[in-house]
């Protein structure tokens, strides 16, 4: 946006503007993390010097948009999965998250919620539609190198047929359940409870055998990027709750 307002060059100026954002997380986040941003930002400045060098293939605005998340997203997710970041709003987001309760993610999507607005009273809707489209093909990139596309959910079923439920699944998908008593707060009842970790695309079988077995059985999936052991690959990320 700078740029394009006022004829900067753009990665001097991201690069000066990472300074103090990089001198103030150095005191206030884990200081590996801020080595490896560091390292992180003077490789991406001079990858868009580099950049400028490079005679532009197509003046398709969508062709600049895939290209430019494809390459964004690989970058800070690579720099992600080896404990650093590109600098910017990731350092302010970490810094945030350290001293309040608030999330990483929620805090990135409310810092570029303002840029995009910014984007759009600056530079026109055209503009912001295509940051907004940008940002969510380098999100989906980002979260592909982090997680990779083999989502997992955790299941629990809250049944009177715990011991029929858990020896289906387990004969259906392979894997092991685990079965706990729990006790329901308004009528007091007592149920078994049936914990699961399935892949993403089982989830219609597991449905379909569970409510076969007990029509009346209360199902909560999570979705999770982080199982490790058992028969699931170790993965490096964590519990989103899928509300």
């Amino acid at each position: 946006m700078m740029h394009i307002l006022t004829g900067s060059n753009v990665a001097i100026t991201t690069f000066l503007l990472n300074i103090p954002i990089l001198a103030l997380g150095y005191f206030m986040v884990n200081r590996q993390f801020m080595l490896y941003s560091t390292l992180g930002m003077i490789g991406m400045t001079g990858f868009m010097r580099l950049l400028e060098q490079v005679p532009i293939p197509s003046q398709s605005l969508f062709t600049c948009i895939v290209c430019g998340g494809l390459l964004v997203g690989s970058g800070g997710g690579i720099m992600l999965k080896c404990n650093g970041s590109g600098a910017g709003t990731d350092v302010i987001c970490r810094i945030i998250n350290k001293y309040t309760s608030f999330q990483i993610g929620t805090m990135s999507l409310s810092i570029n919620a303002v840029l995009v607005m910014l984007a759009a009273c600056f530079l026109g809707l055209d503009i912001a539609i295509a940051t907004i489209t940008t940002l969510y093909i380098t999100t989906r990139v980002v979260n592909y190198i982090l997680d990779g596309m083999n989502y997992k959910r955790m299941v629990l079923i809250v049944t009177d047929k715990g011991e029929d439920i858990a020896q289906a699944l387990s004969a259906e998908f392979s894997r092991g359940a685990t079965i706990s008593h729990v006790t329901g707060a308004y009528l007091g009842k007592e149920k078994s409870q049936v914990m699961c970790t399935i892949n993403i695309h089982e989830t219609p079988r597991l449905k379909k055998i569970v409510l076969e077995l007990d029509s009346q059985a209360f199902i909560t999936m999570f979705e999770s990027t982080a199982v490790i052991g058992s028969s699931f690959k170790s993965k490096l990320h964590t519990l989103k709750k899928q509300g």
